[in-house]
């Protein structure tokens, strides 16, 4: 029997907001006079007027009172690289423009890079007063970074590379110390098949990320990317070569495997790493995978739990996997995939009193999958094999027949492909195969249920005509969330 779960996927996805200015133990700006005192007083009418009004006049005051003279450069730069931000975080503001927009009388037809301009204002003060670092920081990290990084990350998610480049690298100008674009500039290059480049990002990422708090979900991302990256090194090499790299890639799913918490990502990561240590020649080391989980499965989630089972099993460790699958269902007592896998692994391990009463859930949840019954079969075949009695043997060995006729001949067959549940919608989608020598059309009313089984939500698909010997498709979308699981009523 073979253990079955569903595959997933995520999209590129950062939590990330601008920095709150707050106060500091620095004040580039105090004590000054004449024109810097104009310009902070132009400055501070700006930073209020950019909230409910117009704050233009007051940046090309403040721009142009700091455009000549040498006295408190570290003033002059700081008020120039406020006013760069605060310009660049009016509507339509071009990164690029005149400096005569800019009320700049020095040079007026030239052209000036707001954020390189920004930047190296900024730069200066902080090299001038290493103290104001942490205010600077907070300035970098204002809307114009986010706006860019944002932009990035959503021209990424949309295909749009060149754009997510460009993008990417404005965000860096501003702030080179966070570590959001380089993961975004490495997933960019993954995606352009350039390995080297993906993985230099990817290491500028988590050496910007370090061990700060805030940049835990970044970090444990790239790590992800890392050993997702290693894993495709390791398929596309051969011989001792695959084994080199698989090894390779063993040591970053391992890294990946201590910090991971998205259920999905997880479970995705046990599948790589067990295939990693196949291809690496090591099978014996593949139960130090789900060992953290076998120690504490309530720590885990349903998904990761389930693939840590299907692990287990096809590495021959049936006793991990029932564990395993049984604490996947302690977590959700409404999932197929626990189900049915738990179900099979007691076959396996000759415990058929308890697969019985699961295959019996399996069916009414899913009854109108002729792959069910099969394990019906399988039950009564191994109890047919244990035992001498010949009266037991003939139970057994109907019941078997039965059941196996039951599964061969069904008239149609629905299977579920892909179960999507998030906190806002549920998603449902499959097929349906007529078996039967006539065109046929379907409806397939489902119920989706939470943890206690109450149904939450009801959906109806009718699939067809569907001509003999052919599949249909159905995709059932709910606007529930908090679905745990699904039933749905005999399709005939």
């Amino acid at each position: 029997m073979k253990a079955i779960v569903n595959g997933m996927a995520a999209a590129f996805s950062i939590g990330v907001a601008a920095s709150p200015l707050t106060a500091q133990q620095c004040d580039p700006t105090a004590n000054t006079k004449g024109d810097i005192a104009k310009a902070q007083f132009s400055m501070t009418r700006a930073i209020s007027a950019s909230e409910k009004g117009n704050p233009q006049r007051d940046l090309q005051d403040a721009l142009r009172l700091v455009e000549n003279g040498n006295d408190n450069p570290t003033a002059r730069n700081f008020l120039r690289g406020e006013a760069y931000i605060i310009y660049l975080m009016q509507p339509n503001t071009q990164a690029v423009v005149q400096r005569s927009a800019l009320g700049l009388t020095n040079n007026p037809t030239a052209t000036i890079d707001l954020y390189a301009a920004a930047d190296s204002a900024f730069s200066l003060v902080e090299k001038a007063s290493p103290e104001c670092v942490p205010l600077i920081a907070q300035w970098r990290q204002q809307k114009p970074w986010l706006n860019a990084l944002n932009g990035a990350i959503n021209a990424l998610n949309a295909g749009q590379l060149d754009s997510a480049e460009i993008l990417a690298k404005r965000s860096l100008v501003l702030d080179r110390r966070a570590p959001y674009a380089y993961s975004v500039l490495g997933s960019i290059a993954a995606q352009r098949k350039n390995s080297a480049a993906a993985q230099e990002y990817w290491k500028q990422a988590l050496a910007a990320a370090g061990t700060d708090t805030t940049y835990a979900d970044v970090r444990t991302k790239t790590m992800y990317e890392l050993a997702s990256a290693a894993s495709g090194r390791a398929d596309a090499a051969s011989g001792a070569a695959k084994r080199a790299a698989a090894r390779e890639a063993i040591k970053s799913w391992q890294d990946y495997l201590t910090v991971a918490s998205n259920d999905l990502m997880l479970a995705d990561a046990i599948d790589n790493a067990s295939r990693m240590y196949m291809d690496a020649g090591d099978s014996a080391s593949v139960p130090t995978i789900y060992a953290p989980m076998l120690a504490n499965p309530s720590k885990y989630g349903e998904v990761s739990l389930v693939h840590a089972g299907v692990v287990a099993t096809r590495n021959g460790r049936f006793a991990d996997a029932g564990k395993l699958f049984d604490a996947a269902l302690q977590q959700n007592p409404y999932s197929r995939d626990a189900i049915n896998n738990l179900a099979a692994t007691y076959i396996q391990n000759n415990e058929f009193s308890k697969a019985f009463p699961l295959i019996d859930r399996l069916i009414a949840l899913d009854p109108s999958n002729p792959d069910n019954p099969l394990l019906y079969a399988f039950a009564y075949q191994g109890l047919y094999k244990g035992t001498k009695d010949k009266k037991l043997q003939k139970i057994y060995t109907d019941s078997l027949v039965y059941f196996n006729a039951k599964s061969e001949n069904a008239p149609v067959k629905v299977l579920v492909t892909e179960f999507t549940r998030r906190p806002e919608q549920t998603m449902l989608v499959g097929t349906i195969e007529n078996k039967s020598a006539t065109s046929k059309s379907y409806t397939l009313n489902v119920e989706f249920l939470d943890k206690s089984g109450t149904v939450i939500a009801t959906e109806t698909a009718t699939v067809g005509p569907v001509a003999a010997k052919s599949k249909g498709t159905f995709k059932i979308t709910s606007a529930k969330g908090g679905v745990f699981g699904y039933r749905y009523k005999p399709v005939t």
